[in-house]
């Protein structure tokens, strides 16, 4: 049996083999596993190696897993599928082993569609294990999250405005600009979402400025 699996670490992300599937999820670590056909293609399968490489590129302590699964031959790795009940037919499916806890037998199971952003989210929702999408900056995400429900708007309204000023990325103006707006109406950043996510869609918007707009949309999601 073989477990091809993608290792985060600081300058690197390598493709490696490992015999025991049991040795990755021993609960050391953080592992999200996607279980799909041997030779996988498409949009879901897109969305998964831009999540890996998004965790890649990060230093968040986790691993990205993939176990493929034959259904001739020797039907290799089908014992793994059968453990935690998975059928063929539901491919590709994605378990979270999070550190810490005796995951062999106990995975959370991951129902969102299949996208880069929501693979990221589910991670740090479940696992706390913060990646970062294009445009968030972590000390800023850990504000933004805070934000909306706080009676304290005002003093982590502050505490962004001294983090944003020591950022050197684009994006930590804008955390200020939403907790700003959304300080005097609590529907901002549901309006801001709904504009962005229109114009994206315009044709006439170029490339490089629809790529701002999404590292925007990714900001607006910490709240």
């Amino acid at each position: 049996m073989s477990v091809s699996y993608l290792v985060q670490a600081e300058h690197a992300q390598a493709a490696m083999f490992c015999r025991t599937f049991d040795r990755i999820i021993d609960g050391s670590r953080n592992v999200f596993v996607r279980f799909d056909k041997e030779y996988a293609y498409g949009e879901a399968h897109d969305a998964w190696k831009e999540y890996a490489k998004t965790v890649g590129e990060s230093a968040a302590d986790l691993l990205s897993a993939d176990v493929g699964v034959s259904e001739y031959g020797e039907k290799e790795n089908s014992d793994l599928i059968e453990r935690y009940g998975i059928k063929t037919a539901d491919f590709p499916q994605y378990r979270l082993f999070v550190k810490g806890t005796s995951g062999l037998g106990s995975p959370i199971a991951y129902t969102g569609a299949a996208k880069t952003d929501e693979f990221v989210r589910f991670v740090q929702e479940k696992a706390g294990a913060w990646i970062g999408l294009p445009g968030q900056i972590k000390e800023l995400d850990e504000i933004a999250k805070e934000f909306m429900g706080s009676t304290e708007q005002a003093a982590l309204l502050q505490k962004a405005e001294a983090a944003a000023a020591s950022s050197t990325q684009d994006t930590a103006k804008y955390y200020v600009k939403v907790m700003t707006k959304a300080t005097g109406d609590k529907d901002f950043v549901a309006k801001e979402t709904t504009r962005l996510k229109k114009m994206m869609e315009e044709s006439s918007v170029k490339p490089a400025k629809k790529e701002q707009f999404g590292r925007r949309l990714n900001v607006l999601s910490s709240f």
